[in-house]
């Protein structure tokens, strides 16, 4: 890891840090494909969209999040999900 001029290594956290970063290898074991984390797994296979939904229901989507411990993307595809579940849903020609 490059360090510039100006980093003294005396401090005691910067060289914690940098003795990390270079133990660290650039490959990881993780099959491609996978998510590694559930960071990842909430986005994996996902389309990024924009949406104007009203404050109150965004407030309430938030609230869901938080007490079922879950993120907002976790939140939105379970509402979403149970929406749509039990419609009469094709596919457009």
């Amino acid at each position: 890891m490059a360090i510039g001029n100006n980093v003294s290594l005396k401090d005691k956290m910067i060289r914690k840090t940098t003795d990390k970063a270079s133990k660290k290898s650039n490959t990881s074991n993780v099959s491609m494909g996978q998510p590694s984390n559930s960071k990842e797994a909430d986005t994996y296979e996902t389309i990024k969209m924009t949406f104007y939904i009203k404050t109150d229901l965004y407030a309430k989507l938030k609230n869901f999040a938080y007490w079922d411990r879950k993120t907002l993307t976790e939140a939105f595809n379970l509402v979403i999900a149970e929406g749509l579940k039990g419609k009469n849903i094709k596919d457009r020609l």
